[in-house]
C-alpha cells in the first residue's frame, strides 16, 4: 500500500523525520519496503498485515504511528478529522424507497442524496493525491470515492439518484454477465441488479457526464460473506478488500457527511442535501471482552513488563479496563479492531508496542538432548541415500489436476473432490506422486536436461468406506536419455532394493506387475501385502505431459514400510570384518518366457537353504536368435562363509532346473 508522508502529517502532529517514522512504522508490524522522495512530499511504500483492516488509510495508520511514538517518548499528537458539523438537509425531497431483507451479510446501512451536481475535472489538490498513490482521475464525483478509500478506510459508492426508484438490499440472481446464487446479496431497482454489494457496480447506475443527482451509499457488510463471494466470483478490489478485512461500523456515518460535503465543496454552486442520513442498523455489534491474566502475559512473552506499562498501552491502544483484580485486567475492545478476538491477540498488541528490541537480551540455553521421531529419523536416513545415488527432492501440492482423474480407476478406493476450490483445476485431492514427478520431468525437459533423478515424500488421499485414508508415500521417479532402458531398469531395481534392505526387510517376494498408471513392473511383497510398486510410466501418460521417451516410476508405501520396522525392532549390528571372500557361481539356463525369476529364486531356497545366502539376477536376454518362446536368464548365486561343497551344489541346482523348469544350461 501507498500512502504520502504529507497526507499522514494531516492527522499527526509530530516533528519527526521520516527516516525514524519508517523505522517505527516497521517495528510495530507495518513494514516499510521503501520510501521515494517527491516534489515536497514522500510516498512510502507499505506492506499491510492481512487481518489488519483499520489501518488501511492514511487516518488509520497515523493513529498506530501515534500509539508507537507516545509510548516511546516521542512529542506526538492526533490532529483531530475534519468537521462535519456543517452537514444538513438543504431541500425537503421526497425520498426513495429502500427495503433491507438481509440483515446478517449487512450489518448496517446508511445514505444521503444529492441534487443539482455538475460531474467535471477534480480539483489540482485531489488530483496531486490520487496520482501520489497511484491512481489516475476520473472526474470530481466518483475522485471522492477513492480519496475517501484512502483517507478514511471506509469504502463510499456513489450512484445516479435518477436511475434508482425502489430500492431494496436482497438475494437474488444476475441474469447477464455474472449468475449468482440465492445466497449472494444484491442492490436492486426494481429487481433490476444496482451492485453486488460491497464488490461490484453496474455500469448503468455509475456516475456520468449528465448526472445531475446522486445516491451515495456508506455500509458496512459481512467479512465472511465478502470474502467468500469475492473469491467465489475471483473478484478482488480496493473496496472488496476492505470489507474482507472489517469495518467499523461506528465510523460510516462520519465518512458519509464527510462525503456529502466534499461532493458540496467541489461540485459547483447551487449542490443540495436533499436527505438527511437514513441509518439502518437493526442490531447493533456490541464490543468483545476479554479477561486479560498477568501469568499468561509472562508465560507468552517469557519477560515480566511493568503493568504500569500493560495499562498504558491499553490505553493508548483505546482498549477500556472494565476492572481489575490480582489476577488480570476485564477490558473492553474497541468496534474498529476486528483482529483482537482473543486474550492472546491482546498480548500480541502489547508486545507490539511494547517493541520486539526493547527486551533485556538474555542467554538462550537449548537442550540438545531432544528426541526425534523415529520415523522421521528413518526418512532422513533414505533421503540422505537417494542423495548419494543423484536424486534431488522436490515438494508438491497435495492436489491432483481434474483431468488426470481419468487415469485413476479404483472400484474399492474413490477419489476425494475439493468443494469451492480456489482453482477450478486443482479440485481433487491427490491420488498418486506420480503425475506432480512428471509436471517436475517435463518442467526440466523444457529446459534441455538430459538426466532427472528427483523423488518426494507425501500423501496419497483416499475414500474408503466413510473414511479417509491419508497414505504416506515415498515416490522416485527416474529418467536417463543416454542409457538403454533395460540396463536403465535393472539400476533403479537396484537403488529401490538397497532402499527396501536399508529399511531392514530381507525377505520379500517380487512378481510382476500393472496397474492404471504402471507397465511392465515389479511388485514387491512381503506377507501378502504390496509395499513397493516400479515399472515404466504408460505411454498414453506420458503423452499428456508430451514426453516422449520412456521413464521410470516407483510408489513405495511408507505406511507398510513402518509397521514392518516396528514390528520388527530392527538394530543396526557391528559385526567384525570377514577375512573370508564371498563365493558366487553364475548359470545361465534356457528357459521358458513364462518362467519368472522370482520361481528360480524359490526353487533355489528351497533346496539349499542352509548354503545359499542370496540369489541375483544378473542378466536377462530375449532374440530372435533363441528358439521361439524362450528367455536367457544369467543368476548369480552367493553362497555363505566356508561351503566347501560348491560344486556339488551347483551341480544339484542345474539337474533341480532340468527337471522341475525344463531349463538348458547354457
Amino acid at each position: 500500500m501507498k500512502i504520502s508522508y504529507n497526507c499522514l502529517k494531516q492527522y499527526l502532529s509530530t516533528e519527526e523525520k521520516i527516516e525514524n517514522i519508517c523505522k517505527i512504522l516497521t517495528d510495530i508490524g507495518l513494514h516499510v519496503e521503501n520510501f521515494f522522495s517527491l516534489k515536497k512530499d514522500y510516498l512510502i511504500e507499505l506492506n499491510i498485515p492481512p487481518n489488519r483492516g483499520e489501518i488501511m488509510s492514511h487516518y488509520g495508520i497515523a493513529r498506530d504511528l501515534n500509539i508507537a511514538l507516545k509510548f516511546r517518548g516521542f512529542k506526538s499528537k492526533m490532529r483531530k478529522l475534519p468537521s462535519v458539523f456543517l452537514f444538513k438537509k438543504d431541500l425537503d425531497i421526497k425520498n426513495i424507497n429502500f427495503l433491507i431483507k438481509n440483515y446478517k451479510k449487512c450489518i448496517r446501512y446508511t445514505y444521503t442524496t444529492i441534487c443539482n451536481i455538475n460531474v467535471f475535472d477534480s480539483p489540482k489538490w485531489l488530483k496531486n493525491y490520487l496520482y501520489n498513490i497511484g491512481y489516475n482521475s476520473i472526474n470530481n464525483i466518483l475522485d471522492i470515492e477513492h480519496f475517501l478509500m484512502y483517507e478514511l478506510g471506509q469504502p463510499i459508492k456513489i450512484f445516479d439518484l435518477d436511475q434508482i426508484r425502489n430500492f431494496s438490499i436482497k438475494r437474488e440472481n444476475f441474469k447477464k454477465k455474472i449468475i449468482l446464487n440465492e445466497n449472494d446479496l444484491i442492490l436492486l431497482n426494481n429487481k433490476n441488479p444496482i451492485a453486488l454489494a460491497g464488490i461490484l457496480i453496474n455500469k448503468d447506475f455509475l456516475v456520468k457526464k449528465n448526472t445531475k443527482n446522486l445516491f451515495i451509499e456508506s455500509a458496512s457488510y459481512s467479512s465472511e460473506y465478502i470474502y467468500k463471494t469475492a473469491k467465489k466470483y475471483h473478484i478482488k478490489n480496493d473496496s472488496s478488500i476492505r470489507f474482507e478485512r472489517g469495518i467499523d461500523p461506528n465510523f460510516i456515518i462520519y465518512a458519509l457527511k464527510r462525503a456529502a460535503l466534499l461532493i458540496k465543496k467541489i461540485s459547483g454552486a447551487g449542490v443540495k442535501i436533499t436527505s438527511d442520513v437514513i441509518d439502518l442498523y437493526p442490531k447493533k455489534i456490541n464490543n468483545i471482552e476479554i479477561f486479560l491474566r498477568y501469568k499468561i502475559i509472562k508465560y507468552i512473552i517469557g519477560y515480566n513488563i511493568n503493568i504500569k506499562k500493560i495499562k498504558k498501552i491499553l490505553f493508548l491502544l483505546e482498549i477500556d479496563i472494565l476492572f481489575e483484580n490480582l489476577n488480570g485486567l476485564k477490558i473492553k475492545i474497541p468496534l474498529y479492531r476486528k483482529d483482537i478476538t482473543r486474550e492472546i491477540d491482546v498480548i500480541e498488541e502489547i508486545l507490539r508496542i511494547y517493541g520486539y528490541n526493547n527486551f533485556i537480551k538474555k542467554k538462550i540455553y537449548i537442550n540438545k538432548n531432544y528426541n526425534i521421531n523415529n520415523n522421521l529419523k528413518i526418512e532422513n536416513i533414505i533421503s540422505n541415500q537417494l542423495n548419494s545415488h543423484g536424486f534431488y527432492e522436490t515438494l508438491n501440492i497435495s492436489l491432483n489436476k481434474k483431468k488426470y482423474i481419468k487415469y485413476y480407476s479404483n472400484n474399492r478406493y474413490k477419489k476425494i473432490n475439493i468443494l469451492n476450490s480456489y482453482n477450478k483445476n486443482l479440485s481433487i485431492l491427490r491420488f498418486s506422486l506420480l503425475f506432480g514427478l512428471l509436471e517436475n520431468i517435463s518442467y526440466n525437459l523444457n529446459r534441455n536436461k538430459k538426466k532427472i533423478k528427483l523423488f518426494e515424500w507425501g500423501k496419497k488421499y483416499l475414500f474408503l468406506k466413510k473414511n479417509i485414508i491419508e497414505n504416506n508415500t515415498l515416490g522416485l521417479i527416474f529418467y536417463d536419455e543416454k542409457k538403454k532402458y533395460d540396463n536403465l531398469f535393472f539400476k533403479f531395481k537396484g537403488i529401490i532394493e538397497q532402499i527396501i534392505i536399508r529399511c531392514g526387510i530381507m525377505i520379500y517376494n517380487q512378481n510382476f506387475y500393472k496397474n492404471n498408471f504402471l507397465e511392465n513392473g515389479l511388485s514387491f511383497v512381503y506377507k501378502k501385502k504390496i509395499f513397493c510398486v516400479i515399472g515404466y510410466v504408460k505411454k498414453q501418460i506420458l503423452i499428456e505431459f508430451e514426453i516422449s521417451k520412456k521413464i521410470l516410476y516407483a510408489d513405495i508405501n511408507w505406511d507398510i514400510i513402518n509397521i514392518i520396522i516396528n514390528n520388527n525392532n530392527y538394530k543396526t549390528i557391528y559385526k567384525k570384518k570377514d577375512n573370508f571372500n564371498i563365493d558366487r557361481r553364475d548359470i545361465s539356463l534356457l528357459i521358458d518366457k513364462n518362467i519368472t525369476f522370482e520361481e528360480i529364486k524359490n526353487l533355489s531356497f528351497s533346496k539349499e537353504k542352509e548354503n545359499l545366502t542370496k540369489i541375483v539376477l544378473l542378466d536377462e536376454y530375449k532374440s530372435k536368435n533363441l528358439p521361439f518362446g524362450k528367455k536367457s536368464y544369467t543368476i548369480s548365486f552367493y553362497f555363505k562363509k566356508k561351503t566347501y561343497n560348491i560344486e556339488n551344489i551347483i551341480n544339484n541346482l542345474k539337474k533341480e532346473f532340468k527337471k522341475k523348469i525344463k531349463a538348458k544350461i547354457r
